[in-house]
């Protein structure tokens, strides 16, 4: 097994041009997906001078590799050798452009198309917009483009984070550019300054959230937010999933969304959805036990705990929570109510 600090390169790394833009994609047993992303990525025009196209694979079985360095001689190869989770195998790309000083590093990934002109957009908003740690584009739904996927992530009183107007029409998108929360990291673009500050994904996260950490930890460093509409990706949504279980994605879920409650939200929310919250810890903590990963668990919140003392010494802490927090109130609880009997959406 490849350690993930250090992954397998190819020899393609040297006497590579002038780095301005590096762009990392992770792959674990999507062939189809990786190459057809990868020739949007060439339809393109990319990689252009001063790019680098990254694929990261996790330890595939279907012969990824081989199909991606037969059809693509100008992608750089990292292997992993296992799965690392999203966070881990991104973090092996994260790593690998940050070590040879590209100022500026996206994650993509497979399951996304890239049209011409995208990748050029949203860099040159980011290149003109210093205080931006990262952007992204306007997501749409691969199979129906007359649908967001993502706007950006929004934040709750209620722990938690979901993608801004997924599933609602492209027409309720604006028009300009706008200050979001953070960035939905299927297609993210960051400042490199901003990751060497804030650190990469947490890796105990393995999937799920693992970028909503990521954009606390950018802001806490001063760093905002921004999406461009103008600039539009197909997502196709929850291929990276397939294979797992649904008892397995659910204990992730509730492990890491209590994870950063115990990081960043404050403790008057947390006593308002105090139902919820231990529901949700008991459940993750059930589930952890039977499968043997109590101590994991007991980690990860031992050291969400020591990182909220840190935290709450930043002013940044709070400005988040009273700026990017929407109040859903005690009203939550009647509306979830109809919800499970057929109502609308609790959280509209």
């Amino acid at each position: 097994m490849a350690d993930s600090k250090s992954p397998k390169a190819d020899s393609r790394t040297a006497d590579l041009p002038r780095q301005k833009l590096a762009v990392v994609i992770l792959t674990w047993n999507g062939r189809a997906d990786t190459l057809a992303c990868l020739q949007s990525l060439e339809r393109a025009g990319h990689p252009t001078e001063g790019e680098a196209v990254v694929v990261v694979d996790n330890g595939s079985t279907d012969d990824t590799l081989e199909a991606v360095e037969g059809r693509f001689p100008w992608v750089v190869m990292l292997q992993n050798g296992a799965n690392l989770g999203f966070a881990g195998g991104n973090n092996a790309g994260l790593r690998w452009a940050l070590e040879r000083g590209y100022p500026y590093v996206m994650l993509l990934n497979n399951d996304t198309e890239v049209p011409e002109g995208a990748l050029e957009t949203i860099l040159a908003f980011l290149e003109a917009h210093p205080e931006d740690g990262g952007v992204q584009p306007l997501l749409v739904r691969h199979g129906d483009q007359d649908r967001i996927d993502s706007m950006g992530v929004e934040l709750f009183s209620l722990p938690g984070a979901r993608d801004r107007a997924i599933g609602r029409p492209v027409e309720e998108a604006p028009t300009e550019p706008e200050e979001v929360f953070g960035v939905c990291a299927a297609a993210a673009m960051y400042r490199s300054e901003a990751l060497r500050q804030a650190g990469l994904l947490d890796e105990d996260f393995f999937v799920l959230l693992e970028d909503v950490d990521l954009c606390f930890r950018i802001r806490l460093a001063g760093y905002d937010f921004h999406l461009v509409p103008s600039t539009r990706i197909p997502h196709k949504r929850g291929i990276s999933s397939q294979g797992k279980l649904s008892g397995e994605k659910k204990y992730l879920l509730h492990r890491n969304i209590n994870a950063l409650a115990v990081r960043y939200w404050p403790a008057r929310y947390l006593l308002m959805y105090t139902p919820f919250f231990v529901k949700g810890w008991a459940w993750g903590l059930t589930a952890a036990s039977r499968t043997g990963r109590r101590s994991e668990w007991a980690s990860l919140m031992r050291r969400s705990r020591a990182m909220r003392r840190e935290f709450k010494g930043n002013p940044l802490w709070r400005e988040i929570q009273r700026r990017w927090m929407r109040p859903l109130g005690l009203r939550y609880y009647p509306r979830k109510f109809r919800e499970k009997f057929g109502g609308p959406p609790a959280i509209p």
